[in-house]
């Protein structure tokens, strides 16, 4: 739980946004500071969540801050900071940072508006769905690393199978699969206890499950389907793989071919993030 502390960058921004007398400047240079914050801040405040159909891209810092609010900014610099404290070798060997991303996009892509729930959180629980994972390549690189190439590579296509797979081999090793690792972590950090719950949840969920679980299941099942689609050109695997990856999770409340569309929107914007933000 305590692998290391949160960088500075992201310890300055909270406490300038749980402070009432901050000026928005003051957290603007703050975000500015950090280059993958800026580009996330940005990335959402343009997002549909945020952004009226029609209305101009926003470009501004600043008036992205306005858009999203200090809420989700706070809640925003949290995910970021536990993020980049696992930047490993093992970790970069799968990229699991970068397709969580994807997953937050997906995320975020799917459930779009839900009433009552603060509109950056669908993105969060992706971006932070695969946390757990995170802790431990940081404390067991290798070992991890085989569980991640024998049930979810994205060379492999998914399968139900593989899910429940990757669950025991995790549970035979850590005591407990990493969705319920990273729950404690996002617990222990004190973030929004809804997405803890979201990561938390099993892959496999029934139809009355809340649509932030099945959404956030749906995004971590179904970003290495949309990666390894896009790096063969291959739409058709996508369609295959997102139709079954819904029934699993119960995800059908949407149009299936609708749900493909966002899906493979999704991980393009946030692939084209990623290359912004890694120069």
């Amino acid at each position: 739980m305590d692998i290391c502390p949160f960088p500075a960058t992201a310890q300055r921004l909270m406490v300038l946004a749980n402070d009432d007398r901050a000026p928005l400047d003051a957290i603007a240079t703050a975000v500015a500071s950090d280059p993958a914050l800026a580009t996330q801040v940005l990335r959402v405040a343009n997002s549909a969540a945020f952004r009226p159909s029609g209305a101009a891209a926003v470009r501004d810092l600043r008036q992205a801050l306005v858009n999203i609010g200090l809420d989700a900014l706070r809640t925003m610099a949290g995910a970021m900071a536990l993020l980049s404290t696992f930047a490993t070798p093992d970790e970069l060997s799968i990229d699991l940072q970068g397709t969580s991303a994807v997953s937050g996009s997906i995320a975020a892509a799917v459930t779009q508006r839900i009433a009552g729930v603060l509109p950056s959180l669908p993105f969060l629980c992706g971006l932070l769905c695969e946390v757990g994972a995170l802790a431990c390549l940081a404390v067991d690189g290798a070992g991890f690393v085989e569980v991640w190439h024998r049930t979810v590579d994205v060379e492999h296509p998914w399968s139900g199978k593989a899910s429940v797979a990757r669950d025991d081999l995790e549970t035979k090793r850590y005591g407990t699969t990493t969705r319920v690792i990273g729950a404690r972590l996002l617990r222990r950090h004190l973030l929004p206890t809804e997405i803890a719950a979201a990561i938390e949840a099993p892959a496999k969920l029934a139809p009355n499950a809340p649509l932030l679980h099945r959404a956030t299941a749906f995004a971590r099942l179904a970003t290495p389907a949309a990666c390894r689609a896009r790096v063969k050109g291959n739409p058709a695997l996508l369609t295959e793989q997102v139709r079954e990856i819904a029934r699993w999770t119960s995800l059908t409340d949407f149009d299936a071919a609708e749900l493909v569309r966002r899906c493979d929107a999704a991980t393009l914007q946030a692939e084209r993030a990623l290359r912004a933000t890694r120069g």
